[in-house]
Parts: C-alpha cells; structure tokens; sequence
C-alpha cells in the first residue's frame, strides 16, 4: 500500500511537471512572437537570418515562427535584401494591408477616429465635435455610430482590436471611467464593456496621457526604453504619463500623473475635482480662453473678438499680438511650475510636452519652459535632465490608443484571429 502510494504520487509529480513544462514552453513561444513582431514593427523590413541575429533565436525557431506568421497573414514576404557575406535574403514585413487597428481619442470637446497600422501607422482620422446637450450614453452612440461607418468603409481589411484613450483616470480592474473633469456623466462609464459588446471586437481603454507616453515609446524606443521619461498633456486638461524602464506607472487606482490637480496656489481658484489652485486652472486651453475672454470684456486691445475659439487664439500668437502672446507666455511659466515639480519627484531623464497647448507656438513654449525650469531646479539636476517637445507626425494620444490594442495583439496574435 505504502509502495502503491509513492508511485502514485511519483506519477502525479511526473504530470504536474509535464504540466508545468508544457505552460512554460508555450509561455516561451508566445514571448518570441512578440519579441519577434516588435522588430519586425521597429525595423519594418527585415530578413530571417538578421532576426535570428538580433533575437538570439535560433534559426529554426525564427522559421517556425515566421512560417506561423505568413500562415496567419502577419508577415509577408515583401524583396530582396543583403545578408552577410553579400548573400541575398528575403526581406519579412509586417501586413499592414491585411491587419488593422481601430484608435479613438475621447476629448472634453471632440473626438477623433483613426484606422491604424499594427505598426502605429495611421491610415485616415476623422474628427467630430462633442454635442454639449448629449448625456454620456448619447455620446457613445454617437461614437459608436462613427467607428461602425468607418469599419464598413475598410471592410477590406480585418480589424483586430479598439483601442480607445479617454482624458480621465481609467480602472482597468472594473472596466470603468473614474471621472473626467469638466465632462458631467462620464463617471463610471463601463467603456470597454460597452464597445465590446457592440463590435464584438478586443477593447483596451486607457488614460490620455497614458496613451501619448506609451506613442512616444513606441516610436523613440532606442532612445527612451531605459530611461525614465515623463510626457505632459498641456491641452483641455493637463496629466502626465510616467514611464520607467519601459513600464507605465500608473498607481494604486490608475491615478498616477494627475499632475493637472497638484495644487501651485491654495488660496487659488476652486478646481472641479475639490482642490484649489490646480494646475489646471492656469495653463489648460479652457483657463487660457477663459482669461483671455475677461480681458477682451474688459476692453483691452486685441485683434481678438469676443467668443473667439482657440484656434483663434493660436492665430493670433503665432501674428504676435500682445495680449494673446501675454496669456501664452503666462501659461508656459504655470506648466513650467508643474515641470519643475514633477522633475524634483520623480527625477526623469527625459520630459517630452505636447497636446494643443504645445501645438500653438512649441519652440516659444519650449524656451520658456525651459528657462522657468533652469532657475527653479539644481544645476546638477538641470544637467542630468532633457525637455523636449513632441515631435510625432499624428496626434501621441490617438496613435497611443491604437499603440495599446496593437501591443496586446503583439503579446498573443493567433488569439486575435477569428477562424
């Protein structure tokens, strides 16, 4: 009986091991693929031979995974390069004809839809404005209404996954919207759950800032993977992402980066979130358009009309007017008081700028910022620590919203495939 047991239980051990191995090794398989498909996205044309260089793979598994990848439409074979030695090797690529990505921006005033590459490319983006009289649920239908038309229109092409930024904090955990300040009924809006279950597609939803952070790594990887670096929104609210190493901090509730409500006045105006004195308050486009309206009520002189847009106000900095140039340089200083404050934090190598407020003149924002930063930190700190504007082609934040669904296709592909 004693002897039948340690048999038995030998054997148990035997096919828990077996088990085990068996998960590890598809574990490993699924981490090649993605270590595949994320050179294959940053070198866009490559040969099997240099993958396996690169990768450390060796041969036979980098044409196993290859062959997987052309049998699934991933990869393609796409001309002729040259090896070593002047040896021809076929070039590999990713299909950017057959896989697409569907991003959307949510903003306090509007939202943008683009039709995306696996590679971060972007295709078409369309732009419509929020309806101040619409409920969160009429919005999203409204949303809803839009991507379906777009997904029609490249029916050609498979959609894989949605991903969608939002400029509020986002509990991926729950699937919900936290809040979104100066946007009345968002909070708890179960976004992913309900895309889902209209499309019957993968939905990713993360935060804006988030977003714009995950698109600067995505396209300046070799230079800010092992690195801390920090990207700021400056647009109708303010937030930062925080990327360390390659990963996205993002706190206990997804709260992490909220800069736009750390507090530079406690006497100062009250914020929406509870607080006063909120960054916020100072240098997002609606405290910018709101102070500029007082002073156009107020009679002072401007090329500026009363109810003028923001895009007014862009025009009119980049013309010189000194009332718009004032406003400007006066909100470049507050954010520059948010630089200063998460630089002492945080200690990033790396603060990249960017959204609308940083659209309307950046290199004056950039030497304004910067200046401000230089008198409120440490030499040694200023030394050690770069600030730079964005410099992407698209929106960071709508090719961030795609960036997020693409990388969860990348961590399993076949998953993604409907047969």
């Amino acid at each position: 009986m004693k002897a039948w047991g340690v048999r038995g239980n030998r054997k148990a051990g035997l096919l828990m091991k077996e088990k085990f191995e068996s998960v590890n090794q598809e574990k490993q398989q699924q981490m090649n693929r993605t270590l595949v498909m994320n050179l294959l996205r940053k070198k866009r044309l490559c040969s099997r031979a240099e993958l396996a260089k690169l990768t450390g793979l060796k041969r036979a598994t980098i044409t196993n995974i290859i062959n997987d990848f052309i049998q699934h439409d991933y990869v393609i074979e796409d001309g002729i390069l040259e090896g070593e030695k002047g040896r021809r090797c076929i070039g590999i690529r990713i299909n950017g004809e057959k896989y697409r990505i569907l991003g959307i921006m949510i903003t306090r005033q509007y939202y943008s839809i683009g039709i995306m590459g696996l590679s971060g490319e972007v295709y078409e983006e369309r732009k419509y404005y929020l309806d101040a009289r619409q409920n969160a649920h009429e919005t999203m239908e409204d949303i809803k209404q839009k991507s379906r038309q777009m997904l029609e229109e490249y029916k050609h092409t498979d959609v894989l996954a949605i991903g969608i930024a939002v400029p509020g904090p986002y509990r991926v955990e729950d699937g919900e919207v936290l809040y979104i300040t100066n946007l009345i009924g968002w909070d708890g809006v179960m976004l992913a759950k309900d895309m889902k279950e209209e499309f019957d597609i993968p939905v990713y939803v993360e935060n804006d800032a988030n977003c714009g952070a995950y698109a600067q790594l995505w396209f300046r990887e070799e230079e800010l993977y092992k690195n801390d670096i920090i990207y700021i929104i400056a647009g109708q609210g303010v937030g930062c992402g925080i990327i360390s190493k390659g990963e996205l901090l993002k706190g206990n509730m997804g709260l992490a980066g909220e800069i736009g409500h750390t507090s530079i006045n406690f006497e100062g105006p009250k914020c929406e979130c509870g607080n006063r004195g909120c960054l916020e308050k100072y240098c997002s486009t609606i405290a910018v358009m709101e102070k500029v309206q007082k002073r156009i009520a107020n009679g002072e002189y401007t090329m500026l009309k009363s109810g003028c847009s923001f895009e007014d106000f862009k025009n009119a900095v980049r013309c010189g007017d000194k009332l718009a140039l004032e406003e400007y340089r006066m909100a470049c200083e507050f954010l520059a008081i948010g630089v200063v404050n998460i630089i002492n934090q945080l200690n990033p190598e790396y603060v990249i700028i960017g959204d609308a407020l940083a659209e309307v003149e950046s290199q004056l924002m950039r030497r304004v910022v910067n200046n401000k930063v230089k008198e409120h930190i440490r030499p040694v700190i200023w030394e050690k620590t770069q600030i730079k504007m964005n410099d992407l082609e698209y929106n960071p934040i709508l090719i961030g919203a795609g960036v997020v669904a693409a990388q969860k296709v990348f961590e399993n592909p076949f998953q993604f495939i409907k047969e």
